[in-house]
């Protein structure tokens, strides 16, 4: 778990002023650069999938594009002024930290209801001997399962803080984009550009990871200026996520219970086969080679649900974490250039 103690920006109000630099000659050189990026990445996504393993590519995608804009205003070789839009990222980059620790926070819930199941496979002996289970570890595997089921209903569908931090990402992000276009330098034109697109990155994904881990019905939607060469790519996708988010809303509510990603449907419903299993040993006093193979033949099913359920968690763990070291690189970093270009205190 991460701590987001982080100021805002006030220490860096006194440094406005910049210092005159000649403009880079290559500016669409370097916009092109970012755009090509962003595109190539939006492409590797594939067909949209309310997975975790899916999600950990689109996690990956959103650390990525703010990779890439720090790049962009490395290469730019001009440390430019706190502008409205340099100042917008600071401010909400502090909300993209404290999203990253709701989703770490909703992870390791998981990661506590993934050992009812990794318990179960121990008692039920991963399928294997030939020999029923005792009757004592039959019971304990009911409970187990049982806990797991009751652990999907845990907060699921209600309001979290996550989805208002992401609806203030894209109340803000709208006021960044609606703001006065007044006379500003061709840098200073890029720099906006490229936090804007940033900015539209981070409540798309961001809102698709929230909606998804918690059971949300009510994604954010965002759609792309035609300023950007990527927005009919990018408008298309968000619509194919969209409607495959409201095809999985869509099902009954025992469903729904299971959980909006695939990898926990799966579970869910081995976890199901499982309890049937077990219920109709608890009376059987001779092993019955028919009961036997079913029984490991549900246990072996629900091993492999098991399996890629952990393995989208930790891929989606990792994914998060770099995406919140980076985001503080970039803070880090546009701190740095700002202080850079700064000509002296105010009084």
């Amino acid at each position: 778990m991460y701590l987001t103690e982080i100021s805002n920006f006030p220490s860096l109000l006194p440094f406005r002023g910049a210092k005159k630099h000649s403009v880079p000659s290559n500016l669409d050189l370097i916009s092109s650069s970012f755009d090509d990026a962003v595109l190539r990445r939006l492409k590797s996504l594939g067909p949209p999938s309310i997975s975790l393993s899916w999600l950990s590519k689109a996690v990956d995608f959103l650390a990525s594009t703010h990779s890439e804009a720090r790049n962009l205003i490395s290469d730019l070789k001009v440390a430019p002024p706190l502008d409205d839009s340099l100042a917008w990222y600071l401010d909400n980059s502090v909300k993209l930290l404290d999203l990253c620790n709701s989703i770490s926070s909703e992870i390791e819930r998981l990661r506590q209801r993934r050992l009812h199941l990794t318990f179960v496979l121990h008692l039920l002996g991963d399928g294997k001997g030939e020999e029923l289970p005792s009757p004592e570890n039959l019971h304990r595997s009911r409970k187990s399962l049982s806990d797991f089921d009751r652990g999907a209903s845990s907060g699921f569908g209600k309001r979290s803080n996550a989805e208002v931090l992401v609806r203030d990402l894209n109340v803000g992000l709208t006021r960044l984009s609606n703001a006065p276009r007044g006379k500003i330098s061709s840098v200073a034109k890029l720099v906006r550009r490229t936090v804007r697109a940033v900015g539209l990155v981070t409540v798309f994904i961001a809102g698709i990871a929230v909606s998804t881990i918690h059971g949300s019905p009510d994604m954010v939607r965002v759609r792309a200026s035609a300023e950007f060469p990527w927005a009919e790519s990018f408008n298309e996708f968000e619509s194919a996520v969209w409607a495959e988010f409201k095809r999985r809303s869509g099902r009954s509510n025992d469903e729904k219970l299971k959980g909006m990603l695939e990898e926990l449907d799966d579970v869910g419903t081995r976890v199901k086969d499982a309890c049937g299993v077990v219920d109709d040993l608890a009376g059987v006093a001779e092993v019955n080679k028919e009961e036997k193979e079913r029984l490991d033949e549900v246990v072996k099913e629900l091993e492999k649900a098991t399996a890629s359920f952990s393995d989208g968690l930790d891929r989606l763990s990792n994914g998060v974490n770099v995406m919140f070291d980076g985001v503080l690189r970039n803070r880090n970093h546009m701190t740095e250039n700002v202080r850079v270009s700064g000509v002296g205190k105010k009084p």
